[in-house]
């Protein structure tokens, strides 16, 4: 009987351990799940402070008091499409003059519309001494060409 006393005592020993083990791990799980949507709550709260002063900040911006009337906006988007505009112009005016410039003198270029016109059997000489042969053919075609300036460097 003492031995079966010990037993159920043992028992419930062992289930009381058993028991509060559980509950403690309860309660740490709790406390760590606690803990971490506290974090989180922090984190939340400086991301609304945050997102709050940028809205603050972008209501004081003058983007939203000038776009409030449909004539600035219009005013507005104009302005920015002449700048466009003009910068393109002046910006392809800079590089059509830096390109000409650049390029005017170059003898490469030179040897090469030279090579490319060989490679085609295309001679100017040849045009020119043609065209010469029309005109002295035709008086009324030559004088009407260097009357108008349409060829120059043609001599009768």
């Amino acid at each position: 009987m003492k031995k079966i006393k010990k037993d159920v005592q043992s028992n419930n020993l062992k289930q009381s351990v058993i028991e509060s083990s559980k509950t403690e791990k309860d309660n740490l799980h709790a406390e760590m799940v606690q803990r971490e949507q506290l974090k989180m709550l922090k984190e939340l709260n400086l991301t609304i402070k945050d997102l709050t002063h940028v809205l603050k900040t972008f209501e004081n911006h003058q983007f939203m008091t000038i776009h409030r009337s449909k004539w600035k906006i219009a005013l507005y988007n104009l302005s920015l499409g002449m700048l466009f505009a003009i910068g393109t112009v002046f910006w392809l005016l800079f590089l059509s003059w830096s390109t000409y410039h650049f390029f005017k003198d170059s003898s490469e270029i030179k040897w090469f519309i030279d090579s490319q016109l060989k490679m085609r059997q295309f001679n100017v000489q040849d045009i020119k001494e043609k065209v010469k042969a029309e005109i002295k053919q035709d008086p009324e075609i030559g004088s009407a060409l260097i009357s108008t300036g349409s060829w120059i460097g043609i001599k009768k």
